[in-house]
């Protein structure tokens, strides 16, 4: 399996696994693959995996894709080692540790003796070889050697190093150092659960499943300290662990990757029968070098979850704006007419809809839409219906043809589950006379300027729910002072902290009492009602208001 190490202008080093058929990569928030480097283009290349190994291809881009210092002008294989350029970002091409082996946390035979350091009593231990004036010429050189590989570590977590390279790297120095069999750095998944992150086997040992005794894993983790264990004929300090016997296995070592007081996962190194067993200046080495390696991945975690969140932060703030864009800039100016649409996401995105288009006869369609759900994936359908609702009245569709098309167009593009409330109105500001359909959308609210109100109900299923369906239709007049307000349940749906929802009624109540004000005006005391009632409560839903009044 290959591995991808991107490098953004920017952003942290991302790694990412080539373990889907095809990845997009550009500067498109579409991408597979989303790069946020501007001298990209917006679908810069893509990368193929099939039988025969993965294949890079440029899709045309502006500035070109380079493989190994070469512009590639048809598609070329990549391998381990490769080096693609995109623009200012680079990324590096490895290999997944390629093993058959498993990990395997198991029950062990019983209680283990072993020596335990915990992680400041193997930093002490150190310190104290490193000042004694010491005359024993190898305890010497070993002295020298841990130290050098605690700083060579330490040197490499000053870096951007991935955290998938920097657990490679502190398997290999340790390889070099202490010589292991086999070796394994685990890390806690977000559930915290142990999940091997780098594994090593020395050349020439089988990649047999890796089983771990769990009370080893449990004296690392809970109690916190750097666990040596022995063979019990050479050391009696094995004891009874068959999980660790019966494997053949000589010795091993384990030490908590440990940050503060959290153990975000452990590192274990194993030595089998016919080869060395560790001492325990060698656990001293390898729990002082864990626990300055952990403060790093901790460190490293954060960052790129801030990176990510302000990435998707970005992406949200940019798909809003477009979206912004696809609503009415500005209402029609209608004869003897006010018209004004707000929407108010409750997240970035939002998946209602309001639009006016007017017809060439002078008649306007006055719509508003609610899309079952929230956020990115509600806001692509809601613009979905909104390019096929344009087409479809530019033809001269009345509201419950129009109703009718769209319910199919859903129903055909999305799972069963998406559904859209819908409300089109068909209005002439010469007559004032509204034909209207409801697909189950919110009742709208005609408010009489002579008091009294009007709901116009649904006279069909909201669209996609059922194929082939048929719509009815409704009609009204709009009379002098005569108010029509259209909304989407993120209103009437709010909640107070009683969990009290707004309701109908006092939206029409609320609505009533300023009916008579500039059109910017009711919209703003809704908003102003809706928030006293909900006296901080967050809104869950995405909130729109359409009003039309005939002067």
């Amino acid at each position: 399996m290959l591995v991808l190490t991107i490098h953004s202008p920017g952003e942290p080093p991302r790694r990412l696994r080539v373990d889907r058929p095809e990845l997009t990569l550009g500067r498109a928030s579409t991408n597979d693959v989303f790069l946020p480097d501007r001298t990209l283009s917006r679908a810069h290349a893509r990368l193929t995996r099939g039988p025969g190994g993965v294949v890079l291809v440029d899709l045309g881009s502006r500035n070109g894709t380079q493989l190994n210092g070469a512009r590639i002008a048809e598609p070329v294989p990549v391998r381990a080692g490769d080096r693609i350029v995109l623009g200012e970002t680079t990324i590096e091409v490895s290999e997944e540790a390629s093993s058959s082996a498993q990990v395997v946390i198991e029950a062990g035979g019983g209680p283990i003796e072993k020596t335990m350091i915990s992680t400041a009593s193997a930093a002490a231990g150190l310190a104290r070889s490193a000042a004694r004036e010491l005359t024993d010429a190898a305890e010497l050189k070993r002295l020298a050697t841990s130290l050098q590989i605690l700083n060579e570590v330490s040197l490499a977590l000053l870096t951007d190093i991935p955290l998938a390279d920097l657990s490679s790297l502190i398997l290999e120095k340790l390889f070099a150092y202490l010589e292991p069999d086999r070796g394994l750095l685990m890390l806690r998944d977000e559930a915290g659960s142990l999940q091997p992150e780098a594994l090593k086997l020395a050349e020439g040992i089988d990649p047999a499943d890796l089983r771990l005794s769990r009370t080893l894993v449990e004296a690392v983790t809970e109690r916190r300290e750097g666990v040596l264990m022995i063979d019990t004929r050479t050391d009696a300090k094995l004891g009874t662990a068959d999980s660790i016997r019966l494997q053949g296995i000589t010795s091993c070592l384990a030490a908590p990757l440990l940050a503060g007081e959290t153990v975000l996962g452990l590192v274990y190194l194993e030595a089998r029968l016919g080869r060395k067993s560790f001492t325990e200046e060698d656990l001293r080495l390898l729990t002082s070098l864990a626990n300055t390696a952990a403060i790093k991945i901790q460190n490293q975690r954060l960052q790129e979850t801030a990176a990510a969140k302000q990435r998707i932060e970005r992406e949200m703030a940019l798909a809003w704006d477009v979206q912004r864009r696809l609503f009415p800039e500005v209402p029609p100016e209608l004869p003897s007419s006010e018209l004004l649409g707000r929407t108010l996401p409750s997240r970035t995105v939002s998946g209602d809809y309001y639009d006016f288009f007017v017809r060439g006869d002078g008649t306007v369609d006055v719509v508003v839409a609610d899309v079952c759900g929230k956020g990115m994936a509600a806001s692509i359908l809601a613009a979905s219906v909104q390019s096929a609702f344009q087409a479809w009245a530019a033809e001269h569709f009345p509201p419950d043809r129009l109703c009718a098309r769209l319910n199919d167009l859903v129903y055909r593009r999305t799972s069963p589950e998406k559904f859209v409330t819908f409300f089109a109105a068909l209005y002439d500001p010469e007559t004032g006379s509204i034909v209207y359909s409801n697909a189950g959308h919110n009742p709208g609210i005609v408010l009489r300027a002579g008091g009294g109100h009007e709901l116009l109900p649904a006279q069909g299923p909201p669209l996609g729910l059922f194929a082939g369906r048929s719509y009815g239709s409704g009609a009204l007049t709009l009379a002098p002072g005569d108010l029509l307000l259209l909304y989407t349940d993120g209103l009437t749906e709010a909640a107070n902290p009683e969990d009290e929802e707004f309701g109908l009624e006092r939206l029409v109540e609320a609505a009533r009492s300023c009916k008579d004000r500039p059109l910017e005006a009711v919209e703003e005391e809704l908003r102003e009602r809706l928030a006293a009632f909900a006296a901080g409560v967050p809104f869950h839903d995405d909130r729109t208001v359409v009003l039309l009044r005939r002067r």
